[in-house]
């Protein structure tokens, strides 16, 4: 199965209570794997918008920078993200994403249940 993560519906929304909104596009969800897969997205959060910080359940995220650069809040503690990083959210981990550049930042999530 191929489905191309440009050409997939978008989405206006805010992010976990977070600043302004963003664009979501679901590529796949739950229902599309076999696997603990819960889902797959594309977010694309512009200047000023945020994804609130938010704690997560019995699961592991990854996020995944296409684009942009912003600040990340990993357990409370602040980090620089840009094109390239990939952040690991643990199981129960928190954290946010901060758009505080000029330009959007546009990333791949990734989130796995644990079993």
């Amino acid at each position: 199965m191929i489905r191309n993560f440009l050409e997939t519906e978008k989405q206006i929304r805010s992010a976990h209570d977070g600043e302004g909104v963003t664009e979501l596009y679901e590529i796949w969800s739950k229902s599309d794997f076999i696997s603990s897969c819960d889902f797959i997205d594309r977010q694309v959060i512009p200047p000023n918008s945020t994804v609130g910080y938010h704690k997560h359940g019995n699961n592991e995220g990854m996020y995944i920078i296409l684009e942009g650069t912003g600040t990340m809040t990993i357990a409370g503690q602040q980090v620089k993200v840009k094109k390239g990083d990939m952040i690991k959210n643990p199981p129960y981990g928190e954290h946010g994403l901060i758009n505080d550049s000029g330009a959007n930042i546009d990333i791949l999530i990734i989130q796995m249940g644990l079993e």
